[in-house]
């Protein structure tokens, strides 16, 4: 029983460091109650103690420079893979949930699978959650996030009980401080890496959103039916403003047309891009560009930052509240 909680308290306390991220307060409260509980367990066993530790110490010292090397490895493979691949943001967000730690769209996934699960199901169909970790889809991604993640927490955890155990080399602590403060640069930085390799992606491929400008521009469509570029689509006389395209989110590894296109009260035109919805790309008229706040029937966007990528064309990321919200602020 003893040991089976000490190893509740080690998961514990690598679970509070995977959430630390998201929520510091909860993830220092979680590393705090598994220090407890793994003191209580080992204080009435000192022979137990000693014999935890020399394993443990035997244990780490066989696996320093392996976990220093997987640190290492993980700090150069995460930001080319986030330059490389559409897919990250979507990998990580499923990932978190797998873990228990969902971000804000992790939570909106839960919510959409757990709506559409009892039809799903009945229909003989995937929910939600199923089709995403799928092979066609991203499971392959996800299994590899996982083992980022967990590795890297597990792989730090022996660097620090070798150092504190074993006495490691000046050399040794230094290369483990550069990696893990290589590591929380990239963690606080993500958001930033992450809009500039999708400035960058864009921009190569913003030929093909030029050619699905053109007509949109020569007459905004009130009918459903085909563009070029776009593909099939449905327009609704209730929302005039917006056209849905018909194909569903492909994860690939460059940014295509997400589910709707909008047009501008500037009469410029907003793409949003799949497969991870994080920004916009935007066309705006010669001497415009893109607006501090969009109003819609229930959502206020704020523009939270922009980028021009060319001429007229816009790389742009809102943030949105409720018009209700809005209303009473006014």
């Amino acid at each position: 029983m003893r040991v089976f909680l000490q190893v509740v308290a080690v998961l514990m306390f690598a679970g509070g460091v995977l959430g630390f991220n998201s929520s510091p307060v909860a993830g220092t409260v979680i590393c705090l109650m598994a220090i407890a509980l793994l003191t209580v367990t080992l204080r009435h066993s000192r022979s137990g103690i000693r014999k935890l530790l020399e394993v443990t110490r035997k244990a780490t010292a066989r696996t320093s420079n392996w976990a220093l090397c997987y640190l290492f490895l993980v700090l150069l493979a995460v930001p080319a893979w986030i330059w490389c691949d559409a897919s990250f943001q979507s990998a990580y967000t499923w990932a978190r949930v797998d873990l228990g730690i969902p971000d804000e769209t992790g939570r909106d996934f839960l919510f959409l699978n757990f709506l559409g699960a009892s039809y799903l199901e009945d229909a003989g169909k995937p929910t939600l959650y199923w089709e995403m970790h799928s092979l066609s889809v991203l499971g392959p991604r996800i299994g590899v996030m996982l083992l980022v993640l967990c590795g890297s927490v597990i792989c730090i955890l022996l660097a620090v009980i070798h150092i504190l155990l074993n006495g490691a080399s000046k050399k040794y602590i230094v290369l483990f401080t550069l990696c893990v403060s290589g590591i929380g640069t990239l963690v606080y930085q993500q958001d930033n890496l992450l809009w500039y390799a999708v400035r960058y992606r864009v921009s190569k491929n913003l030929p093909r959103f030029e050619k699905a400008l053109k007509p949109l521009l020569e007459k905004w469509p009130t009918k459903s039916g085909t563009l070029p570029e776009i593909g099939k689509f449905f327009a609704n006389e209730g929302l005039p403003g917006q056209v849905f395209l018909h194909d569903t989110t492909r994860y690939e590894s460059e940014e295509t047309m997400g589910s709707f296109i909008s047009k501008l009260p500037d009469e410029g035109i907003s793409f949003t891009l799949e497969p991870h919805y994080l920004f916009r790309l935007e066309y705006h008229p010669p001497e415009s560009g893109p607006l501090k706040k969009v109003r819609g029937r229930f959502w206020t966007e704020h523009l939270t930052r922009s980028d021009r990528i060319a001429e007229g064309w816009y790389l742009t990321q809102y943030s949105a509240t409720r018009n209700e919200e809005e209303d009473q602020k006014d």
